[in-house]
């Protein structure tokens, strides 16, 4: 049943591509119109056009619906209006099981066609993406490619490969898999910068000039600057469009099967969604989104998230729904850990078993994440600057005092009987005093300089215009780990679980084999590539610690002592003459490991479950060699951990041992494993859920690990206090072990009290649980030399509140006032956000420590910020930070990687030095902003009043004199903007932005 026909669609709803579309037919008496109209104004009706599209589609098109629309009135989510044209196709359709299931929908069947069939489709493209029409709802859909509505198990069922003519009929809907960017030929880029209002407003002045009064060398003098000025752009947006062209360019050949065992090599370009691709062992650079169906992959993200560490992908998983049950469907956000997306180097893949590793494309060209960062960079998000307002502004200002010269010198003109000409020309020449020849230039003038000077600094950025945010910044939001702190973690300790208690062991080589032993070598995600054993950093030292080394068996390698084919094996070093610690001589009771006598211990890791940062732990099912049944090992956050184990393994002293380390500043994780029962078959065991086997775990103890301060954190945060510049500390690590960092890098002073927020959902109708609880400060008294042992001392100021906040009832600020800092995680930023939303901008109005939060959650927290008009810094690693990167005013992320694109700007030195340096940058260029604007401003006025008392009295300067006045006025200009450099030494302690922390608590909504 078809819909009825509608002249206005929104697609995309509720995101940042949100459009809505308008349906609009051309109408041949408004066309002639409009080309008449063109005519008489000499063109200048083309140029409105091409300022506002809204008018131009309504002066030569009619509206209609949506259904007969030839062209498409676009209107985006930042308010923008853009043209695009329908276009229909007769193509040759692909079978339904390869192709998304609303194509079907978006085809309109031409009848007496023989198969294969041939439909008509009708479809435009916006910003390098294609909408389909949909003949029986009636509007456009986006193109969509296997990540959207198909279930899991369909990867294993459908997708076994397409035939060439199957192919070729799915390339004719998506198109080739190609990131294109277009370089426009000079001249046109060149046309196009001409066609600005400023440059046009100064065509208009100097035609006036020279036609009028003869002005020859002033105008050339201004024709020379313009040209100047419109070649550095042109060559600017020319080298980055080079240089993001090149960037993005890639040409290798794939192996693509062609259904069962047949399989040719193909160009990259041809792929398209639902190609079964091989992965070589060597490694490779993915050129499409996949999906993983079989063998693993030591993947490198650092182009996407500037995040250089290797993680492996594992094998989607294959859940065949029974009976009534939901099938579970295919997310690249979801699933990230059996995604292979577009740009990321697969480092090394390795077989399971006999199969090859085989992927599933699922995207291709722009529908990638690689081709989703191209886009944001062709298409980026406006900058709202308050600057360009105020040029806007001040340009009208100036128009306005032309308007009322012009009207006086008609007057003046018209009693004085002047000729007609005159008058006319004395009237329109009175506008092109109003805007200085120099003010296009100076308003790009300190950009240029300042992101010339950040690149000889090791800040490379990719969005200019975000330059003067960056000067504007009065909050910065911080990573922990790999940015306030050192990449690398020190295994300090471990502390496994002996007789219901914990027992401090340093020296990890030194504990004899057992299920604690066996969870450090084997429940990791590592690998050796080039005879390095690569992988998470915190994974190398726990591995390193026991002297355990890894062995990765070639392709039909015999497995000795295995029942199946291991793709990795850890194995121990002999013991020597060194007597085990005495007390943990044997191994823990129902290990069913080899005994120690043996002295040479192999362990086959059959499968892995990454690590997740919304499950907080990874885990891996192993078999140690010589025995038949399998164990689980899971690795993660402690709390979690503890979550997911048999209560009675858990010792009672755990809550208190975490805190004591935590409080430290130490880094904590816990371990715990299970034994499989031996009905567990090794296909069984490849196909079994990680919620099925992480359970009814035993505890196994702690690792105890030391992330040490980087050297420059605390200058930097002691700089940006003393501007008033707030920082926010925003990480995925523990709340206790955050705060310990927040104090010992300045965010946090030592005398000053942090309160702990925690929030639970509320029960029945019974509102939301929040408690507001004084964290213990940290005693002056000397420490132990083993951190572990140190006892937190201090006292509680005040009893813990218990508040129980309803819909719209108001906290006490004494609670937010400005000696406290709050401190939460990311469990209570959730049910604030979803059940006591009006309470978050307080909430992050006042927090500094923001714990356990998710990427997702860091963007939001970001987005809370802004909108308390704050301007945001974030700076992190670019691994788990890439959303709130892009979402805060200026993100600048921490990589060594120039390329990278997780971010506008990119720091190869790795520290948070970079903060300070855009800063004094960024306001170097907005101090040259305004000080050419005041400048401008006076310089008008002056030539103005001068213009209107030379007109007054019949008196005109020569065509030289007004050069040589104009000249000097802009070489003043000129060496105001040279002075640009002098305002990189600009002191950070006068902020821009003049609220303080009492103002930012009015601006919150009651």
């Amino acid at each position: 049943m078809h819909s009825v026909l509608q002249e206005k669609a929104i697609l995309n709803e509720g995101s940042e591509d949100e459009l809505e579309c308008y349906g609009y037919k051309r109408s041949i008496p408004k066309t002639v119109l409009s080309c008449i109209v063109g005519i008489l104004t000499c063109g200048l009706l083309l140029l409105f056009f091409r300022w506002k599209p809204n008018w131009k589609i309504n002066c030569l098109y009619n509206r209609c619906n949506l259904n007969d629309a030839q062209c498409i009135l676009i209107k985006d989510f930042y308010k923008r209006w853009h043209i695009t044209y329908v276009k229909t196709e007769k193509v040759e359709i692909p079978s339904k099981k390869n192709i998304h299931a609303e194509f079907t929908s978006g085809m309109k069947r031409v009848p007496g066609q023989m198969k294969p069939t041939i439909d008509t489709i009708r479809y435009f493209v916006f910003q390098k993406m294609k909408y389909l029409w949909d003949f029986n709802r009636n509007t456009f859909h986006k193109l969509r490619g296997l990540d959207y509505n198909v279930p899991s198990s369909d990867f294993y069922t459908k997708y076994t490969g397409l035939g060439a003519k199957e192919q070729s009929r799915t390339r004719d809907m998506y198109g080739w898999n190609e990131i294109h960017i277009g370089l426009r030929p000079i001249p046109v880029l060149f046309f196009q910068e001409a066609l600005n209002p400023f440059y046009v407003f100064q065509i208009y002045s100097v035609c006036l000039w020279i036609f009028g009064y003869g002005y020859t060398y002033f105008s050339v003098a201004i024709i020379m600057m313009s040209l100047i000025s419109i070649t550095l752009t042109v060559y600017s947006t020319r080298k980055q469009s080079v240089s993001l062209r090149n960037l993005v360019a890639s040409s290798t050949n794939v192996v693509v099967s062609r259904g069962g065992d047949v399989c040719r090599e193909m160009d990259e370009k041809d792929l398209v969604p639902g190609d079964l691709i091989e992965l070589p062992r060597q490694g490779c650079f993915m050129s499409c989104d996949a999906v993983l169906i079989s063998g693993n992959c030591i993947v490198n993200e650092s182009m996407l998230t500037g995040e250089s560490t290797p993680i492996t992908k594992t094998p989607l998983p294959n859940r065949t729904p029974d009976g009534d049950d939901a099938p579970e469907f295919y997310s690249s956000e979801t699933h990230k850990r059996h995604t292979l997306f577009c740009g990321t180097h697969i480092m090394q893949s390795r077989r399971i078993g006999k199969k090859k590793v085989m992927a599933v494309v699922v995207n291709t060209g722009f529908s990638t994440a690689k081709g989703a960062l191209v886009h944001s960079i062709l298409f980026p998000k406006p900058m709202n600057l308050k600057l360009h307002r105020d040029a806007i502004r001040f340009v009208a200002v100036l128009a306005c005092f032309a308007f009322v010269g012009a009207i006086y010198i008609i007057t003046i003109k018209v009693i004085n009987k002047a000729d007609t000409t005159d008058i006319v020309l004395k009237a329109l020449d009175i506008f092109t005093i109003a805007v200085s020849p120099a003010l296009p230039a100076a308003l790009t003038i300190g950009l240029v300089y300042a992101q010339k000077r950040l690149k000889d600094l090791g800040i490379f950025c990719i969005s200019p215009q975000r330059i003067n945010l960056g000067g504007m910044m009065d909050v910065v939001c911080f990573d922990k780990t790999g940015t306030l702190t050192a990449d690398h973690l020190e295994l300090l300790a471990v502390s496994p679980v002996k007789t219901d208690s914990f027992v401090i062991v340093e020296d990890a080589s030194k504990i004899p084999f057992g299920p604690f032993v066996a969870g450090m070598a084997s429940c990791h995600s590592l690998t050796v590539i080039d005879d390095q054993i690569r992988g998470d950093p915190l994974d190398v030292q726990m591995f390193q610690s026991i002297k355990w080394s890894i062995r990765e068996p070639i392709d039909g390698e015999p497995a000795f002592g295995f029942s199946y084919f291991m793709p990795t094996i850890v194995r121990s070093p002999s013991f020597g003459s060194e007597t085990p610690i005495e007390e943990m001589s044997q191994p823990e009771s129902g290990s069913n490991s080899p005994t120690q006598e043996e002295n040479l211990f192999e362990i086959g890791i059959i499968r892995q479950f990454p690590f997740s940062s919304n499950l907080q732990r990874m885990s891996v099912i192993t078999q140690t060699k010589d025995t038949k049944h399998m164990e689980v090992y899971v690795k993660g956050a402690p709390e979690k951990i503890a979550s997911l184990c048999d209560q009675s393994t858990v010792p009672m002293e755990f809550h208190e041992i975490l805190k004591e380390h935590t409080q430290n500043g130490l880094r904590v994780l816990a371990m715990a494993w299970k034994p499989l029962h031996t009905s567990f078959s090794y296909e069984h065991v490849e196909k079994i859920d990680r919620e099925e086997v992480e359970i009814d775990l035993q505890m196994l103890g702690l690792l105890i690990l030391q992330n040490t301060i980087k050297p420059e954190t605390s200058p930097v945060i002691a700089q940006l206090r003393d501007a008033r510049i707030r920082t926010v500390m925003v990480t995925g690590d523990n709340k206790l072990t955050a705060i310990h960092v927040a104090r010992a890098c300045g965010m946090i002073g030592q005398s000053q009290q942090v309160v702990e927020v925690v929030a639970t959902p509320p029960e029945g109708d019974q509102g939301p649980l929040i408690s507001w609880k004084p964290v213990q400060k940290p005693s002056d008294t000397s420490r132990t030399s083993t951190p572990m042992h140190h006892k937190m001392n201090g006292q509680v100021e005040e009893d813990d509140v218990a508040l129980t906040i309803e819909e719209g009832e108001e906290i006490s600020n004494e609670v937010l006032s400005s000696n406290y800092h709050l401190a939460l995680d990311g469990k209570t930023f959730a049910v604030l956000m979803e059940h006591v939303p009006h309470l978050v901008p307080k909430i992050a109005a006042k927090g500094t420590v923001f714990a356990r939060m998710s990427p997702d959650q860091k963007a939001q927290l970001v987005e809370q910020l802004q909108d308390l008009e704050y301007y945001v810094g974030m700076c992190g690693d670019g691994a788990n930070d890439c959303g709130a990167l892009k979402t805060a005013h200026a993100g600048v992320s921490l990589s060594e990687a120039e390329a990278s694109v997780a971010s506008p700007f990119t720091s190869s030195e790795q520290n948070i030095k970079c903060i300070t340096t855009l800063i004094k940058e960024g306001r170097a260029a907005l101090v040259t902003s305004f000080g050419v604007f005041k400048y401008m401003a006076l310089y008008s006025m002056i030539q103005f009043a001068t213009i209107i008392i030379l007109n007054s009295i019949e008196l005109f300067p020569s065509d030289a004199m007004f050069m040589y006045w104009d000249i000097g006025i802009t070489a003043v200009v000129a060496i105001l903007i040279a002075r640009n450099r002098a305002y990189t030494k600009i002191s950070t302690k006068k902020p821009l932005n003049s609220l303080t922390d009492p103002d930012i608590l009015n601006l919150c909504p009651k």
